[in-house]
């Protein structure tokens, strides 16, 4: 094997931003960005930075300046005009909405905190700060891989480097063993630094280029020349709910009147949706067989994945489709013998995929912690989502449960952690 040349030195100066472009994000915020822009581009959202794991003291690691000044550096950057020839080649998008980018200047965040703990925020309309989720939690995660190399002294940084090339090239030579499995970077978020994720993505695309389909990350596809991927995410139909109006019922019926507005925009291509936002039952009893059988297919981002991929099959086959004619993307708290074992399950009853994450783009022997950025106000109005997971819910206990009540969710627990 030729060796991929040896990276620049990952620890520099911690104000050396992580993020140097707004292509720098996942394809979804995109696809979402140019919904919300059409179709609600009044909304006023604020965004959170949640991190789940309790006492991580995240704020004792990385300093409270180089967040601050990392952001404010991000947020200086605007779109270069190649930048939106690219994405204008992708297909997707309007000239309406590349005209609306090409003006954009990302809103301010506000960055401090209590204790241990950041609290981060930013808020207004929808359109004008949703790619700040990608690039809060890609700035942290890289902050904090450069916190924890300057702590372990000068040869840190070197037996992380030999450690991270060894565990990709391992996991290489596994997925060439089993060549049937289709599978996509879904890591931007969590990453171990920028520069390791093109390097990773373009080494994935030499080395297993029928099983590497793409990435979530936009700047690494249009460098790697790598397909992007996305579709939609949970904030879609939690934003939805609360601007159908306050009412059970309104709320009730959000998801199905936001599918059909996605489907108007986007069509079948970009119809594999999450399940998950108010409970995968009920999202396979709200839908109806008509949009079951006209969707592409679903990602799966909670709960047991087995059992749920076994739910999917059974769910198609009673509408009476073939199974086999449908995608069923795993995207949860995946490693590489998670994916074999769901590889082995379901290879040739249904076409799967995955989407992994963290334990692709920041598998170094590093901590790694579960972040998320969620929307959690819309309009004046709280958010929630509920999730096949309780403990990925997020919400005000108080309208959980309301929501609960309204989609006859009950609270499941799943042993996965809660990435």
């Amino acid at each position: 094997m030729a060796r991929v040349p040896r990276l620049t030195p990952t620890v520099r100066s911690e104000y050396d931003l992580p993020v140097v472009s707004l292509l720098d994000v996942d394809f979804y915020k995109f696809t979402m960005g140019q919904f919300a822009f059409r179709k609600h581009r009044d909304a006023v959202v604020r965004y959170r930075l949640i991190c789940r794991n309790p006492g991580a003291g995240l704020a004792r690691v990385v300093r409270l300046g180089a967040f601050r000044e990392a952001l404010a550096g991000t947020r200086g950057l605007s779109f270069r005009a190649e930048e939106l020839d690219y994405l204008r080649g992708v297909g997707r998008f309007g000239d309406d909405f590349l005209g609306f980018l090409a003006a954009l200047r990302l809103p301010e965040v506000s960055v401090g905190r209590r204790g241990g703990d950041f609290e981060v925020e930013v808020e207004g309309r929808w359109p004008e700060l949703i790619l700040w989720e990608t690039i809060i939690l890609s700035t942290l995660s890289e902050l904090l891989t450069r916190a924890r190399l300057a702590e372990g002294g000068g040869g840190a940084a070197r037996e992380v480097e030999e450690l991270r090339w060894a565990r990709l090239e391992a996991k290489i030579a596994r997925l060439r063993k089993n060549p049937e499995v289709r599978f996509a970077s879904f890591g931007t978020r969590r990453r171990f630094s920028r520069a390791w994720q093109l390097v990773l993505e373009e080494r994935l695309g030499e080395a297993l280029p029928r099983q590497f389909v793409g990435t979530s990350c936009v700047a690494s596809a249009r460098q790697n020349g790598l397909t992007p991927i996305g579709t939609v995410a949970h904030e879609v139909f939690m934003i939805g709910a609360v601007r159908a109006g306050g009412s059970d019922a309104a709320i009730r019926s959000s998801q199905r009147r936001m599918l059909d507005a996605w489907w108007e925009m986007y069509g079948e291509p970009l119809s594999v949706f999450l399940s998950d936002t108010w409970g995968s039952a009920f999202y396979f009893a709200d839908i109806g067989a008509e949009r079951g059988r006209r969707f592409r297919g679903l990602r799966h981002d909670s709960g047991e994945p087995a059992a749920f991929g076994e739910q999917v099959i059974a769910w198609y086959r009673g509408l009476g489709v073939d199974p086999r004619e449908k995608a069923l993307v795993f995207s949860d708290s995946l490693g590489l013998d998670r994916i074999l074992a769901l590889e082995r399950q379901f290879r040739g009853r249904i076409a799967v995929s995955y989407g992994w994450g963290t334990n692709l783009t920041n598998d170094a022997g590093l901590p790694t912690w579960s972040l998320v950025v969620k929307p959690v106000e819309a309009d004046g109005h709280p958010l929630v989502k509920l999730s096949d997971n309780a403990r990925k819910s997020t919400g005000h206990p108080d309208e959980i449960a309301r929501y609960r009540r309204i989609f006859n969710t009950a609270p499941t627990e799943s042993t996965l952690p809660a990435y």
